[in-house]
Formats: C-alpha cells, structure tokens, sequence
C-alpha cells in the first residue's frame, strides 16, 4: 500500500469519503490520518481529543490553516451510496467532497509535498483539521484549540470557493423579541393583545436600518425567520415571540444592533446566539496580497459563517476547491479539476506568504 503522500489528490479524497465522519463520529477518520501521516516522518503531530494539527517548521510567523473532518448526515435522496464515493465525468461524488473533504485533501497534500521536496519555512506552518463544525454546537473543535494554542500570524480557512480568495465573510446574530398581553376568553373585550403588539413591532423592524457597509459583504441583513403566539384559538394571546436573524458585518457590532432594537422597539428583547461573529481581513495584508496574485482572482466576500469566527483576530483568507453550492446536497461533488488545481494553489500561497513576510523585514 502506498504511504499516503504518495497518492494523488482525488485517491486521497476518496479514502477521506469512505469515513462517515457525521459530526461527533469523528474518530475513526482521524485515527487513520494520524496513523498515515506519523508513518510518513514528514510532519510533527499535535492531538487535542480528535482534533489534529500537522506541523512543519517551528518558530514564527506562523501560518495556521484550517478545514475541518466532519460532514454533515446524508440526504433521504442522497444519489447513490453517499461514503462510497464515485469518480465519472471529470467529478467526484459523495458525503463530504465539497464541504469539505475537498479542500482536507488539498491542504493536507500540499503540506506533505512541501515537506517531501525538503521545504523548510522561516517559521511554522500548520495544519488543523478539527471536529464538528457543521454541527456549531459545544463540541466545535476550532474553538477548543484556540484555548489551547497561540494565536496565529495568519490563517488560510478551507472552505468550497471555488479557488476564489474570500476576505470577509457576515456573522450571525439571532435575536428572540417578546412581547406581552392579557390572557383571557376571545369573546370577551379585556387588555392588550400579544400578537397585535407583536404586529405593530414588526412594522418598526422593517425601518430598523444601519448605513455602514463592509466593501465585501455590503450591509446588515435584518431577516424575521418564525413567529410563535398564542394558546388556543378561542384565548386571547398573552405571549408572542420572533426569532430575528441578522447577517452581520464587523463595521456594525452586535452591541450596537442590540441596543439599537431596544431603543426602537421598546419590547423584551433576548439573545438567543451571538457566537458567530462577522470577520475581515484587511486587503493589504500579506496574506490576502498573497492569494490574489496566486489565484488571479479577486477578494470577494461571503454570506455563509464557517470556523473562521474562531479566528477572528487573526487576517485570514477563507479559500478552496469546489462550489459551496454543491455542499450539503443530495447529489453532493467536486470537479478533479479543482482538486488538482488546489494543491499547487496552496502550496504557492504557503511559499509566496514566508517570502512577502522576510521581504518586509529586510
């Protein structure tokens, strides 16, 4: 059997899909990778519970990249056997090929064939492959490490993009508001009415608005998402509640968006998840100067969340292969194409990055 260094990218992706790593069912995927890169000799090995780091080099700067092992269940109409993966037509089929065993595959090549041609780097870089961040729940791997390690010069987040560099992408900010009636029969004319007040506080959301804007990701999304009120259909409503979702921008903070709320709708209004904060990186830093002039592509930003807001103080550049709009679905695939493409793509960011950094200590 070929050491896994040894192997092309796709073979690689393969293997990576035959685990049915579903968030929390981790380990076995990364007990073999353990296995197959302490076989190599070419990286040091870190582990904090199943969450891996790979290194190469030590020192600063370092340059930390991310991507994560997990992959969220397999649709009921998943096409085909969804941890068997299946190589036609120029794509690879199954659970976790975009999102995002694809770029796992390309970071962890890279890295491995920057360490078999003898590469040293004037400093470390690193690769982490964590746990669940599908399921964003307690058992993230990505916020466990950060309590546990230094923080990074700079980071690269593997994530579908299409090899696109992405320099921001918007947070999420979920609001519960409440409002108050008197409970009694309907048929009977008593105090305020829950839903009603609810009602009129809706209308004022809908002038509730922030100028700022983030050249990447515009502006401040304000989105009303369910609405719950009410006990019975003869009872007058005592409680209604909405759960609001605003896509943030790093210009807006949360603080601002909250107390702006209360001011305007002058109602109960609660936290119900501010974990996911909205993340930029500044264009000319290095890192971001970098992965323009590797891919060719422009900064774009996103409006989907990922590990990143892990590592919202550290400049960092969401980048990899595959289309996020084939993650998650039932007929989930990446093209062999941007596999190979992405490897040489990493490995020319992990170079030019040491390089633009000794240039300006010079």
């Amino acid at each position: 059997m070929k050491k896994i260094h040894k192997i092309p990218v796709n073979e690689l992706l393969m293997k990576l899909i035959r685990f049915p790593s579903v968030s929390t069912s981790e380990k076995e995927l990364v007990d073999w990778l353990e296995e197959q890169i302490a076989a190599t000799g070419l990286l040091d090995i870190e582990r904090h519970g199943d969450n891996l780091i790979f290194h190469l080099g030590t020192g600063r700067p370092w340059l930390f990249l991310n991507s994560h092992s997990d992959v969220v269940p397999p649709s009921v109409r998943h096409v085909g056997e969804p941890f068997n993966p299946v190589e036609k037509n120029g794509r690879i089929y199954g659970r976790g090929s975009t999102d995002a065993k694809g770029p796992v595959s390309c970071m962890l090549k890279a890295l491995l064939n920057l360490a078999e041609t003898g590469y040293k780097p004037p400093g470390r870089v690193s690769l982490a492959i964590t746990v669940c961040e599908e399921s964003a729940g307690e058992n993230n791997g990505m916020f466990h490490l950060r309590q546990k390690i230094d923080r990074p010069d700079a980071a690269l987040i593997g994530e579908p993009t299409m090899l696109h560099p992405c320099a921001a992408q918007k947070g999420l900010l979920i609001l519960k508001l409440e409002t108050e009636g008197e409970a009694g029969h309907a048929a009977r004319v008593i105090g305020p009415n829950a839903i009603y007040e609810m009602a009129d506080c809706l209308q004022k959301l809908k002038s509730i608005s922030f100028e700022k804007e983030n050249p990447f990701i515009g502006t401040t999304r304000i989105t009303p998402t369910t609405i719950e009120g009410g006990t019975a259909r003869n009872a007058h409503p005592d409680s209604c509640s909405v759960y609001v979702d605003i896509r943030t921008i790093p210009e807006v903070p949360n603080d601002l968006i909250i107390e702006t709320f209360r001011k305007e709708l002058g109602i109960g209004i609660s936290v119900f998840s501010d974990r996911f904060v909205s993340t930029s990186t500044d264009p000319d830093h290095p890192i971001a100067q970098v992965a323009v002039e590797v891919t060719g592509n422009p900064l774009f930003g996103s409006p989907t969340t990922s590990d990143w807001v892990f590592l919202a103080d550290v400049p960092t550049i969401k980048i990899g292969p595959g289309n996020s709009s084939d993650s998650h679905t039932a007929n989930e695939s990446i093209a062999t194409s941007q596999l190979e493409e992405g490897v040489p793509v990493y490995e020319k960011i992990i170079r030019q990055y040491f390089e633009r950094i000794a240039e300006a200590t010079e």
